[in-house]
């Protein structure tokens, strides 16, 4: 059994012969630069210089030989980073705008959203400018540059890599344009406007929704026309609940948001019926399990085990039949980086216990890899997987 197939079966909710691993096979579960190199410098691999994948929170792409040491299943197939992100990143910020600024990097997305990350000391960007921010959106929006969900850049190497990707027997995740279409638009109005304009100003939120749900549909439509027979799952997301509750009442998501997630989840199907949904939302996010089954998901992550609501046993109990649980392994707000090996290993040990009867589950950590995590940590993870995790 190879790992695509490993994968699969789990993914139809059936025990494979080991379950199924996954380290940066998504754009949630991946590992933080520092603690890249961390673990690359403990497994004796060469030291090279981490690639950025995700310069906001500065995730690691990860080199194939700690892939293949580490036996993971999964190939996270991101779109080819925006021309300013490569420049900022190969040093050269020629772009107008991209700030070397006196003590930090800071740059504009193609959303026209402004980040900023100190560079002594910074682990990631912050986000510091919403450019819909003002009180008459509708004014700025008529001024407002959209960006293409077909730009040419968006699909650059993305045949070739997902080809190599099969070629290895791995599970193919392609990436979305951009994150989920109501953070995006939180992102673009600032929270405080936001959370206003859900309670004052509906058709506003409609309006924004639809736009950035067109952007998103024109972008998978053409993604998947493209390369969807070579693609397993697509990762999606919108991050709704908090450490303690959601972030939305839930008749609030009833209303404004379910109803574009289903039309979402129903163009990615038409367009290739055999892709899983995977989709992403932190937090404690159970109040709204069964409402995001029905709109159309098919795996949860990342099990934020932490949360409230969110016990594994019991999540696998109500809702195992119908999700595929991808993440729990290991809860990276705290033990992971501040307990010891033996901590990790009873901790992951009893997770694996809760999520993988059955099938149903791909093991990763709950989030992606913070740089203090200690590379023994990890390994304590990883080498209680071997043992339990068969």
């Amino acid at each position: 059994m190879n790992s695509r197939d490993r994968c699969l079966v789990s993914l139809h909710h059936r025990e494979p012969d080991r379950v199924p691993f996954d380290l940066a096979g998504s754009a949630q579960t991946g590992i933080h630069v520092t603690a890249y190199a961390n673990l690359r410098r403990y497994l004796g691999l060469p030291e090279r210089e981490p690639k950025v994948r995700n310069l906001i929170g500065q995730i690691a792409e990860p080199d194939e030989d700690l892939l293949d040491i580490l036996r993971v299943d999964t190939r996270l197939i991101p779109q080819a980073a925006p021309l300013l992100w490569r420049r900022l990143l190969d040093g050269n910020p020629d772009d107008p705008k991209v700030r070397d600024e006196v003590d930090a990097w800071a740059f504009t997305d193609e959303w026209g959203i402004g980040w900023r990350m100190p560079k002594d000391g910074g682990f990631y960007f912050d986000m510091v400018r919403h450019p819909l921010d003002g009180e008459s959106p509708e004014e700025q929006e008529k001024k407002y540059s959209w960006p293409d969900p077909l730009s040419p850049r968006r699909f650059e190497g993305l045949k070739a890599r997902i080809q190599a990707a099969r070629r290895m027997g791995k599970l193919v995740v392609l990436n979305g344009p951009c994150a989920g279409i109501l953070e995006v638009y939180s992102w673009l109005r600032g929270y405080l406007r936001f959370y206003i304009d859900l309670a004052e100003s509906t058709r506003r939120v409609e309006v924004f929704l639809d736009r950035l749900l067109e952007f998103k549909s024109t972008f998978w439509t053409r993604a998947l026309a493209e390369f969807g027979d070579s693609v397993d799952v697509i990762n999606e997301a919108d991050d709704m609940a908090g450490q303690n509750g959601l972030l939305l009442s839930p008749e609030t998501y009833r209303r404004l948001i379910k109803p574009r997630h289903a039309r979402l989840f129903a163009a990615i199907k038409k367009a290739a019926p055999h892709v899983k949904v995977f989709f992403h939302s932190c937090g404690a996010i159970r109040p709204l399990i069964p409402d995001l089954i029905e709109a159309g998901v098919d795996i949860l992550n990342p099990v934020q085990i932490s949360a409230k609501g969110m016990a594994p046993f019991e999540l696998k109990r109500e809702f195992g039949k119908d999700l595929v649980f991808w993440g729990g392994g290991v809860d990276t707000q705290g033990i992971f980086a501040t307990g010891k090996p033996q901590e990790i290993r009873v901790h992951v040990q009893k997770n694996i216990e809760a999520l993988a009867p059955g099938g149903g589950f791909v093991f990763a950590t709950v989030h992606n890899t913070q740089a203090n995590v200690p590379p023994q940590n990890f390994m304590a993870m990883w080498e209680t997987l071997q043992e339990y995790g068969i």
